[in-house]
């Protein structure tokens, strides 16, 4: 797999220097403490593949190794477990991992899963509507579904469009939010209790769009705001790690370690502004 854009270099020259100065600084430390003792995390993934869907896919190679390195070091457990223990008790869930997977590409289930498999993981996959069955073999079919469903892989809503709900009216959202929910329930024969926002940073959803969540019957849902859980976490915006083409093997390691977590910055507001104005 190859990619040379300037973006993509500069993303990954960007995260190794943070990485070493966080590191040298003692934040490392810090972070590392408070994620040990009080939070939960969650990570990102979209395309398991060779591909690069602009700095969104992982070789699988690379996921391996990183599902060995979660593996000694972390317990993987279910999101709805999870969101379960942010409310009751968080300290059984301290130092714990959630996997998750954005926009269901087939390669989930090719690359993915059989290593998912080989390590007992549980992971939660959220699901485009108008993906499904679609494009090929892009994206994941339904009979792919069911089979995961049946070993630990569990199914959320990403829309029906994977359009940004914060660009559309309040008729629309409903469509995408409940109608989503309602239209996989029928198809797959499956509950789904959980929804990620597309794109998911602060500017993307709002206190309006998290109400229709909230009031459509799901039990959670996910951002893309970088960081940890901790026990005053809102589960209907959660915070995620997104792990990214960009992230060698140490980059991966220091965000799970903590090293990484001034990336935070980038889910404010202003920030976002800036960033959909120069990129």
């Amino acid at each position: 797999m190859t990619a040379t854009s300037p973006r993509y270099l500069l993303k990954k020259i960007i995260k190794i220097v943070v990485c070493i100065i966080t590191t040298c600084t003692g934040y490392q430390r810090f972070c590392r403490s408070r994620i040990n003792e009080k939070g939960l995390m969650i990570l990102t993934y979209h395309s398991i593949g060779n591909i690069v869907e602009p700095d969104e896919a992982v070789t699988p190679e690379e996921f391996e190794k990183q599902l060995q390195y979660i593996k000694e070091n972390y317990k993987v457990i279910p999101l709805e477990e999870a969101v379960e223990y942010l409310q009751t008790d968080i300290e059984k869930i301290s130092g714990s991992v959630v996997i998750t997977f954005d926009d269901g590409y087939s390669d989930n289930y090719h690359s993915a899963y059989p290593l998912l498999k080989k390590h007992d993981f549980p992971a939660t996959i959220f699901l485009v509507n108008d993906f499904i069955n679609t494009d090929g073999d892009k994206y994941l079919s339904a009979v792919q579904i069911r089979e995961m469903e049946k070993n630990n892989i569990s199914f959320g809503s990403h829309t029906i469009t994977h359009r940004t709900l914060s660009s559309l009216t309040s008729e629309e959202i409903v469509k995408e939010v409940r109608d989503s929910k309602i239209a996989l329930e029928s198809q797959l024969g499956q509950k789904i209790n959980s929804f990620a926002y597309p794109v998911g940073s602060r500017v993307d959803f709002n206190e309006e769009i998290v109400e229709i969540v909230k009031k459509s019957k799901y039990t959670c849902a996910c951002s893309n705001m970088y960081g940890i859980n901790n026990k005053n976490a809102d589960i209907f915006s959660l915070k995620r790690i997104g792990i990214e083409t960009s992230d060698n093997f140490f980059v991966f390691k220091k965000k799970l370690n903590g090293a990484l977590n001034i990336l935070s910055l980038k889910d404010t507001k202003y920030f976002q502004i800036l960033k959909r104005i120069f990129f």
